[in-house]
């Protein structure tokens, strides 16, 4: 049986990635600073900091995996620019190498819409091969991993695959993103101040990221994979069916804050790769994955004002 080691596991993404895991013919070894207190999932949990090189290097070699999914950086607020970029970038070169020392033969990466020319995002969808030229420092390292890890790869002959995330909703987002913050004001009958959101995205549930990762680290797939809904809309759209979903489409502030610099007017992937050749399609309709994040966010972040 397959082996397969997920870092991060315990984040957005990363949780996803075990709720589809379990129903796979795959041993699972989660890894995380800190294993949690409800573990399931069915797998072995391993504590472990990837940024410490020898906690690193003993979980590798108490895992034993042949496949890893590395999952793991920081996404926590003000992360586009975060000097832990470069930390994450370090660490997650030290993964790979010991990885491979230790029997690793293939190796899976999250990878991010921010590697890619923006100023190219508006004629249409991006493909894999698509100019990449990151506008953020988050994009830069993950760019530069992307290429360490591709040219590694081919030099000591094992697989490598990226999967490039772009926009995701669904159960569990932390407080801050646009879901979390219009429903928290919504429930408390405040306005939702929203920016005027004409930005065209293509958002995909967690829970269909986590079983696209999933189906990209069992499969022998490589090279890069665009991962997306295959339904983009506004910005605008999205904030409005979510405040519908709410009950209150009469606080929805659309224009109260000014536009985001810096972000393209249209960010939506090709998904020719992740539909023809990865063999994914996502389930969850817009609607009803919206309905789910909304009633997760009232039940578990923000049960006073359900």
């Amino acid at each position: 049986m397959r082996r397969l080691l997920v870092t991060g596991a315990t984040g957005f993404v990363g949780r996803a990635v075990l709720d589809a895991l379990a129903r796979a013919p795959v041993a699972t070894v989660a890894l995380a600073r800190h294993a949690p207190e409800d573990a399931g999932h069915r797998v072995r949990w391993i504590a472990a900091d990837l940024l410490d090189p020898a906690a690193c290097d003993r979980a590798l070699a108490e895992a034993e995996c042949d496949t890893c999914l590395h999952l793991a950086w920081d996404v926590g607020p003000g992360y586009w620019t975060a000097p832990t970029n470069l930390d994450w970038l370090a660490a997650s070169a030290t993964l790979l190498r010991r990885f491979t020392e230790r029997g690793g033969r293939r190796f899976v990466a999250a990878g991010t819409c921010a590697e890619y020319d923006w100023s190219m995002a508006d004629a249409a969808p991006l493909r894999e091969d698509a100019p990449r030229r990151p506008a953020t420092l988050y994009g830069a390292a993950k760019s530069a991993f992307w290429d360490v890890t591709e040219r590694f790869a081919a030099a000591v002959g094992i697989e490598a695959a990226w999967g490039i995330v772009f926009h995701v909703v669904g159960p569990g987002e932390r407080p801050g993103r646009l879901l979390p913050s219009i429903v928290t004001a919504l429930d408390k009958g405040e306005p939702a101040a929203c920016t005027p959101g004409t930005q065209i995205q293509d958002p995909i549930d967690v829970r269909d990221l986590g079983a696209a990762f999933a189906a990209l680290a069992l499969s022998d797939l490589r090279g890069r994979v665009n991962l997306g809904a295959g339904a983009p809309l506004s910005v605008a759209d999205l904030s409005q069916r979510i405040a519908a979903c709410c009950g209150r489409p009469d606080l929805l502030r659309l224009g109260a804050l000014p536009p985001r610099g810096g972000e393209p007017a249209r960010l939506v992937p090709d998904l020719t790769r992740m539909h023809a050749e990865l063999g994914f399609v996502p389930r969850h309709g817009r609607d009803a994955s919206i309905a789910d994040a909304v009633a997760w966010q009232r039940a578990y972040a923000s049960p006073s004002c359900a």
